[in-house]
């Protein structure tokens, strides 16, 4: 018996059919183990992305300094926007008072910002924000960026900082040194 042929025509016709069967379940079982294997492993990559891509999402918001739509400003230096925030600098050149407003200063989302508005290394920006509360509300915090533009939108002097696919119609967008969130070297974007 030369072939493979020659030798499954050798064998009679029960051996035959049992042979078959078997090479077909240990076929198909092969195939469901690899198939089975195959959205595990699918399944465990979809799972990994999903895990790494919302925690670096939050880290990449571009945020926007917004202030209230009827507002003459256009364009703020960082330098003064620091000064600002610091409570170096208490009010606008128009004398109106100066309110930040800002979600929570310790989420992933602001924490770009909020280091680079008050300089603040250590990261106790609570505690920088509670001095510079301490004679008057300098910086209000908002629990979503619903009141966030509520408060920009009725307070005089106020300026938000938000995730620019937060914004509406209320508010508008401030250039910080001429530039706006989307700009190349925009200084509130995230790394």
């Amino acid at each position: 018996m030369d072939t493979m042929n020659e030798w499954v025509l050798a064998i009679d016709g029960k051996r035959k059919h049992t042979l078959a069967n078997t090479c077909l379940k240990v076929s198909a079982g092969m195939m469901h183990v690899n198939a089975s294997g195959n959205r595990l492993r699918i399944t465990t990559l979809l799972f990994i992305a999903s895990v790494l891509g919302s925690s670096s999402i939050a880290a990449i918001k571009n945020m926007a300094v917004v202030v209230s739509a009827g507002s003459k400003l256009s364009d703020i230096p960082l330098a003064d926007l620091v000064k600002l925030c610091k409570g170096i600098q208490k009010a606008w050149p128009d004398g109106k008072s100066f309110t930040l407003v800002i979600k929570n200063p310790e989420s992933p989302e602001m924490r770009v910002a909020v280091q680079k508005l008050f300089g603040d290394a250590s990261g106790d920006f609570k505690a920088a924000i509670a001095k510079l509360n301490e004679s008057r509300v300098a910086v209000k915090i908002a629990g979503s960026d619903e009141e966030l533009l509520r408060i920009v939108e009725s307070t005089p002097g106020a300026v938000g900082i938000l995730d620019v696919y937060s914004i509406n119609s209320s508010v508008k967008v401030l250039r910080v040194d001429g530039k706006l969130p989307f700009d190349i070297g925009y200084a509130l974007k995230g790394s």
